[in-house]
């Protein structure tokens, strides 16, 4: 059986509200979540897992339709989706009275319950989130009774969201466990228990490739790979700065450094090293520089230690540098000395 899993697609999200790419981003989602339907059909998959978070908030009427005129696209695949912490059924959800094509399986319950896809002869348990939390072990159920290849649909994994240990569901007797809700995506048992990781990063703190799974699934054996979507990827780059650099070259430096990431790429710049003490990172114009969400300064200034010693004798800054000198180890006293005259004129400045 041939089986694609995805989770946590938020559809609705705008990531990096103000930046000029955030209408584009949100628009990429939508995307990227059909390019996955349609795969689904290119590949012939026989099941499509979606688990949990679908949408980012509560899906309006029309957004349930465009999902359902997409899943109308798949004849010969079944697809089983659940609602996540996100996306959770409130009393008002449109998710409660949806009617989804008959190929589709929405597991509405907020206890763990079975749907039994006949044509595949496989059971796939799984729940809804009735609340933004949901604090219970639903996963600890001891050995279960379905039919045909046991595969659990799950969302969670930390305390406040569905908790759960491989022990668990080991014992539960699962074939394969597709989960969604944390965003990275990880093999947490090979081949065995997939976290799906975010179809696309929805903030710019998910750093790294995400994307979906494939896989084929028997009785006896199960192989499955992860593809990464690259429209988008959040990424660090690094910019080392030298004392003899202005304002100028250190914008140049950055220019030259994020021309090496890929088009699909959004950096997080981090500026390092040793700038001049008089000299200021000019960090609103290094947030100007395209495909940049966020600067982070973590330059030191290059003191003269001997000279701020004559200019503060009889200070406790200048007993500081005088007692730092005397340290052996080369590496503590530059960064003790660096750091620690650094927080004594920000004291100074408070």
């Amino acid at each position: 059986m041939k089986f694609i899993q995805i989770a946590d697609v938020h559809l609705g999200v705008k990531p990096d509200a103000g930046k000029p790419w955030s209408e584009r981003r949100a628009e990429d989602i939508w995307s990227s979540f059909a390019g996955v339907v349609r795969l689904a059909a290119k590949e012939e998959a026989d099941l499509l897992l979606i688990a949990g978070d679908l949408f980012h908030r509560q899906p309006l009427k029309r957004e349930l339709k465009e999902v359902a005129a997409l899943f109308g696209e798949l004849k010969n695949t079944q697809i089983v989706l659940a609602a996540g912490n996100h996306d959770y059924m409130h009393p008002k959800s449109y998710y409660r009275s949806f009617v989804w094509p008959e190929h589709v399986h929405f597991i509405a319950g907020e206890d763990l319950e079975p749907v039994y896809l006949s044509s595949l002869d496989v059971t796939v348990w799984g729940s809804s989130y009735w609340g933004p939390e949901d604090k219970r072990h639903i996963y600890q159920t001891g050995k279960l009774d379905g039919r045909g290849l046991q595969i659990l649909l799950g969302h969670g994994g930390d305390e406040k969201h569905h908790p759960f240990t491989l022990t668990e569901l080991q014992e539960a007797g699962y074939d394969y466990a597709a989960f969604g809700h944390i965003h990275i995506p990880q093999k947490l048992k090979d081949h065995k228990v997939i976290m799906s990781g975010s179809l696309e990063p929805t903030d710019c703190n998910d750093f790294g490739p995400h994307g979906y799974w494939m896989g084929e699934l028997y009785k006896d054996s199960c192989q499955v790979q992860f593809y990464p979507v690259k429209n988008c990827e959040y990424v660090k780059t690094t910019v080392e700065i030298t004392p003899d650099m202005g304002q100028r070259q250190m914008i140049e430096a950055a220019r030259e450094q994020l021309s090496a990431r890929e088009a699909f790429q959004i950096s997080h710049l981090i500026l390092s090293g040793r700038r001049d003490a008089d000299m200021e990172v000019p960090v609103e114009e290094l947030q100007q520089l395209p495909r940049v969400v966020k600067v982070l300064d973590m330059t030191g200034a290059d003191y003269c230690f001997e000279k701020l010693k004559e200019d503060y004798s009889g200070t406790l800054l200048a007993a500081f540098i005088e007692y730092m000198e005397g340290v052996s180890d080369q590496r503590l006293k530059e960064d003790a000395l660096y750091y620690g005259v650094q927080a004594m004129f920000e004291a100074m400045n408070e």
